[in-house]
């Protein structure tokens, strides 16, 4: 998977969520985010309700940088890891491997600077975290070998969930993805030392 060009209909495609991204990024900032509406999103953005919701299920979602995309991939490379690693050390692993894409998004700044004037969105836009975490329930189950419904997949899952959550909302866009990267890298550290307090 890493590596692969993508193709046209690829190429199309995240070209047109990005467009409603920035639309709905814009749109957010420019107006009261109670009063934006999916079709002014569309408009602005020059597709139709039908394609946008091919993309998202809601106008948050549209803002939220991780996407459905980006959870099957994140899954994807999950299940290919080697069995012999350490849950957590795959998951951060597939993180890893995953971040080039989500890195391929743009409007980081503008994105933060909605996300800090209206810190209502962050509530409204953890679905898709929480979609997120399913989906590695799913994986991490399979992977571990243990009965559906069990602990310790649901842990790991809702852990990794929060690593991304609070390293994005700590980022600096000024670092670039670099910065996002460390900062999750810092936070799988964090939690593999039982989250002892390290040293800078």
């Amino acid at each position: 998977m890493q590596g692969a060009v993508p193709g046209l209909r690829e190429r199309k495609k995240a070209e047109t969520r990005e467009a409603l991204r920035a639309a709905a990024i814009r749109l957010f900032l420019e107006q009261d985010p109670s009063t934006v509406t999916v079709n002014d999103i569309c408009e602005a953005a020059r597709v139709s309700r039908r394609t946008f919701f091919n993309y998202f299920e809601s106008k948050e979602a549209a803002l939220f940088a991780w996407d459905q995309r980006l959870t099957d991939e994140l899954a994807s490379r999950l299940a290919a890891r080697p069995s012999s690693e350490p849950p957590l050390t795959a998951l951060r692993r597939a993180m890893d491997d995953t971040m080039p894409s989500f890195a391929a998004q743009t409007g980081w700044h503008a994105r933060k600077e909605l996300f800090s004037a209206s810190p209502e969105l962050r509530t409204k836009t953890l679905h898709a975290v929480f979609r997120l975490e399913d989906r590695l329930v799913d994986v991490l189950t399979d992977r571990i070998g243990c009965p559906p419904g069990s602990l310790y997949p649901r842990l790991l899952a809702s852990a990794t969930g929060s690593i991304f959550r609070s390293a994005f909302i700590t980022w600096n866009p000024e670092t670039e993805i670099e910065g996002l990267q460390a900062l999750i890298g810092q936070a799988f550290d964090h939690l593999a030392t039982g989250l002892a307090v390290l040293a800078s």
